[in-house]
């Protein structure tokens, strides 16, 4: 099969071959001559003109092959009425023969031209498949890529929250790593559920300066509701949610994902990152918030673990005062930066009159519920810097930072007074209760902390001798 390329150049050569031979036939003087010798000459004209008719059948196509033939028929035919040569037909016929035959060349031809055009059609199309998939493949590695990417990252989040124990420091530590692994554009909050009013709170936040929903819109009490991971592509657009309720947030952002902080089977929070574009987030990106949320989860209950048991090392369970070991250490370092400062501090020791009574009337459970009274009652009156602490049984002490005795006695009387005059209701009953009160000072009345502690407590007793309900 001839490239196409080429066959206007063979449609040319046919051509010029036709006017060569014609101008032959017409210019050389021949004379008819009956022997073998003339008549290969004029078989070989015929076959001449029968190659540049083949040639025209196939380089120029079924009109000009016809045209050629025709004409080099003619030729022939009057080159032998010319001569004289009798039964010119029989010179004719190879013509017609040639052109059954470029004829038939010809369709075998255009077949093979839609043959080749179907297999390149197939074959483009075959490469335009290919190439899209390497395209996809591409696609694929390069999306793989940037999540390995961002998992990596999450070993340096797990390094960060095995080594925090405060609350506050992993919740801000989690907002920033969020936003940093996603590597997108947008506001991170951090709620945690008060357990006591089981509602959310706002730890922490991140590009969120004037944040107005401190315990949460809608979309974060559905999470918490839920107990599962939340997606909004467009909150204008998700049924989920009723106009009205988001009509504050679309001004704000227009898409979030969310998820809970799950630790222990319960939910201690909520973690979420909004955008005020549409379809900024995907799949991935929820996935991503979901392994940080475990991870920052399990660190945060751990953090309170730590917390509680700080908290339980310096603090009574019963009263939330503070426990005597950690007063005692609190109170040689005061008693140093007083002396320092060359200045003064107060020991208060409070004991409960009659507290047997109590728990006899009403049982030890009474008890604790006067001692918690009594703790409540106590904290309320300090300052902030004085330090209260379950000092015995029944018996509260109070360290006094910075205050003379005169300053000790009128605090004292103002605590006796009110715990005095204040009601209590204990089993429906309306409880009186009075307390008696022994102080001492530094450095008027000793500078080391366990004289201070005998003298209010000689003080105290005194106190108790002398009627009860009484400061000395």
């Amino acid at each position: 099969m001839t490239p196409s390329r080429d066959r206007p150049i063979l449609g040319i050569l046919s051509v010029i071959s036709l006017i060569v031979l014609s101008y032959l036939l017409w210019a050389i003087p021949f004379k008819y001559e009956p022997s073998p010798a003339f008549y290969l000459v004029v078989v070989s004209v015929i076959s001449a003109f029968n190659i540049s008719i083949l040639f025209g059948w196939l380089s120029m196509g079924k009109t000009v092959g016809i045209i050629l033939a025709v004409i080099s028929m003619l030729e022939v035919v009057f080159f032998d009425l010319r001569l004289g040569i009798e039964g010119y037909s029989m010179f004719v016929l190879p013509f017609f023969i040639a052109s059954l035959i470029g004829y038939r060349l010809e369709r075998i031809k255009n077949k093979l031209n839609q043959l080749l055009i179907l297999r390149s059609e197939k074959l483009e199309e075959e490469m335009n498949v290919l190439s899209n998939s390497i395209k996809e493949k591409e696609a694929s590695i390069a999306s793989f890529e940037e999540k390995l990417r961002k998992y990596s990252k999450l070993e340096y989040v797990v390094e960060s929250f095995s080594t925090v124990l405060s609350t506050d420091k992993i919740s801000r530590l989690m907002i920033e790593e969020s936003l940093k692994t996603i590597g997108k554009e947008g506001r991170a909050l951090i709620f945690l559920v008060d357990t006591e009013k089981q509602e959310l709170m706002l730890e922490a936040s991140k590009n969120a300066s004037g944040v107005k929903m401190k315990k949460g819109d809608v979309f974060d009490n559905w999470v918490l509701r839920h107990r599962k991971s939340l997606m909004v592509e467009d909150v204008v657009r998700d049924f989920r949610f009723p106009t009205d309720d988001i009509e504050e947030s679309k001004a704000v952002f227009r898409s979030l994902i969310a998820t809970p902080l799950v630790a222990e089977n319960k939910v201690t929070g909520i973690i979420r990152i909004d955008n005020p574009k549409e379809f900024a987030y995907t799949q991935d990106d929820l996935r991503l918030l979901d392994i940080i949320a475990d991870l920052g989860a399990v660190a945060l209950q751990n953090a309170m673990l730590y917390s509680r048991i700080q908290e339980l090392a310096i603090k009574d369970s019963l009263t939330g005062l503070a426990v005597r070991r950690y007063f005692m250490d609190r109170f040689q370092e005061e008693i140093k930066r007083t002396a320092r400062k060359k200045g003064a501090l107060s020991f208060m020791i409070l004991d409960i009159d009659h507290f047997k009574k109590y728990n006899d009337k009403y049982g030890h459970m009474a008890g604790d519920l006067v001692l918690k009274y009594l703790a409540r009652t106590v904290k309320s009156l300090i300052q902030e810097g004085d330090i209260a602490v379950r000092y015995g049984g029944e018996e509260i002490a109070i360290l006094l930072c910075g205050r003379d005795k005169k300053s000790a006695l009128k605090e004292a009387e103002i605590i006796r007074k009110t715990i005095e005059e204040k009601p209590f209701t204990l089993r429906r009953h309306v409880a009186k209760i009075t307390v008696s009160i022994g102080i001492s000072s530094y450095p008027e009345d000793a500078i080391l902390e366990e004289d201070l502690i005998k003298i209010a407590d000689g003080r105290l007793y005194k106190a108790k001798n002398a009627g009860r309900n009484k400061v000395c």
